[in-house]
């Protein structure tokens, strides 16, 4: 295992883990903002209204935090398939980076509603992980 190419994953999936807790501040913000709670503990809790939808903005964090909690993991794995399997530290550069940053971003555009950069980030972030499934599938081959 190359140590360095290590040390890049460690570095990402921790900017990587900061962005699932980003996420999730931006979510109880929203709630406590709208003062809106599709839970009646929530609401008694905090003094806000009961609703049956969650208020929009909170919505949209929700959303994007889901989709974040479907990619990231599937990477996590792929990332330490790559590592394990002996990537070199440039590879590990232009796979983890890549995916980490478009993560992040990816986070901020679905928070702000931008399209298309949404979905342009996000397909950068998927390429990132089908790089690294097709390099394990020769790993594997070979």
């Amino acid at each position: 295992m190359n140590q360095e190419a290590l040390d890049v994953y460690l570095l990402c999936t921790t900017a990587l883990v900061l962005n699932l807790f980003f996420l999730v501040g931006v979510i109880g913000a929203r709630r406590s903002k709208a003062k809106t709670f599709v839970n009646p503990e929530d609401a008694d809790t905090f003094k806000g209204n009961l609703a049956e939808a969650e208020d929009p903005k909170a919505a949209r964090a929700l959303a994007a935090h889901r989709n974040a909690l479907e990619n990231i993991p599937l990477f996590l794995i792929l990332g330490y398939l790559h590592v394990a399997t002996g990537a070199s530290q440039t590879s590990a550069i232009a796979y983890f980076v890549t995916f980490t940053v478009a993560r992040w971003l990816h986070s901020i555009v679905y928070l702000r509603g931008l399209q298309p950069w949404r979905t342009a980030l996000f397909s950068i972030s998927f390429l990132a992980m089908l790089g690294i499934a097709v390099r394990l599938a020769i790993v594997a081959l070979t």
